[in-house]
């Protein structure tokens, strides 16, 4: 009965989100944002498509250089095929737990499970802490949003530090994240013995020192700066001039707002804070609406890129389970 009412929950605030989208729809000219659309600049649209697919690749390169911190060898165009394929199964699945599908191939490798969850586990924590980075700045950027904000989002900050912390000094309590980690992960072969699989990912952070710490981190830095780019790009092409530290405000809290399960892939909720932000910098809601919808061109984008790369994925359920086993 809990199961249900959680569900219903969670319907309940999709729904919410796909209403305030509609009606924040009815409240717009959308023959404006279809202007926007049709008189978008090619060249900038061609520049945005390559710049997410440099995006795509820096991220496999992140993946493959922390499996292969591990001691498993993963070609360069394997990472990408793998990565971009879990990238969409995250799209088209509850929970994004698709992004799992990374691990899964690692397993079918004969990798020990804790030992494969651990690069999908340091992949999504690193991504997390530069948002939360990036979202910090970019309020320090751009004043005015709400009352107190240097004083709040600076508390708010401090406080997910100490929080951060907390959890890696006392082993006990990242024991708990990490179990809870692997629970929501959905692989058969992962659910049963998650405290020996917890306790395995926690041995893993061993290969976490000094200047692999920094490859990672600027692995990290260039993959979102591009993921950035891309939108910064695709606004200029949409013919959007606002400002660079506007841009980078509005991508920040649309990624955040994508990340609260209150909606379908922020749709709706992504919209509001937008059209709330372009209002302070004097832009119409139709050029808010317009760069929302960038969002939904990304995860088109990565979506039709991703199918193509699941079809022809190691772990895809049609393959034998030699072909899925066979090293490389």
């Amino acid at each position: 009965m809990e199961f249900l009412r959680k569900k219903w929950f969670k319907y309940l605030f999709q729904a919410l989100g796909v209403a305030l989208f509609v009606f924040i729809i009815i409240r717009i000219d959308l023959s404006q944002v279809w202007a926007t659309y049709k008189n978008i600049r090619g060249r900038g649209l061609l520049l945005a498509a390559g710049i997410i697919i440099l995006f795509i690749v820096f991220k496999s390169l992140r993946w493959k250089y922390l499996v292969e911190l591990q001691g498993e060898r993963v070609s360069l165009p394997k990472a990408v095929t793998i990565y971009t394929a879990s990238l969409y199964l995250g799209v088209v699945t509850p929970g994004r737990i698709g992004d799992f599908a990374k691990s899964y191939y690692l397993v079918n490798r004969g990798m020990e499970a804790g030992k494969a969850l651990f690069s999908s586990l340091l992949d999504r924590f690193f991504d997390i802490c530069f948002l939360i980075l990036i979202g910090y700045l970019s309020l320090l950027l751009f004043p005015g949003l709400f009352r107190y904000q240097y004083l709040v989002s600076s508390v708010i900050m401090a406080a997910v530090i100490l929080v951060t912390l907390s959890i890696f000094w006392r082993r006990d309590l990242l024991y708990k994240i990490i179990e809870r980690f692997v629970a929501g992960s959905g692989l058969s072969k992962v659910r049963s013995g998650i405290g020996r699989i917890a306790s395995d990912i926690l041995n893993e952070f061993i290969h976490l020192k000094g200047i692999r710490v920094v490859v990672i981190v600027l692995l990290t830095l260039a993959a979102w700066t591009l993921h950035y780019l891309f939108f910064i790009f695709f606004a200029r092409a949409l013919g959007i001039e606002g400002s660079v530290t506007l841009l980078i405000v509005s991508i920040s809290t649309a990624i955040f707002v994508g990340l609260v399960p209150v909606s379908i892939s922020g749709l709706g909720t992504r919209d509001m804070v937008l059209i709330l932000i372009f209002a302070q910098a004097g832009l119409s809601r139709e050029a808010a609406v317009s760069l929302s919808l960038a969002f939904v061109v990304v995860y088109l984008l990565i979506g039709l890129l991703g199918f193509i790369c699941w079809l022809t994925a190691p772990f895809h359920p049609g393959r034998e389970p030699g072909q899925a086993t066979a090293k490389e």
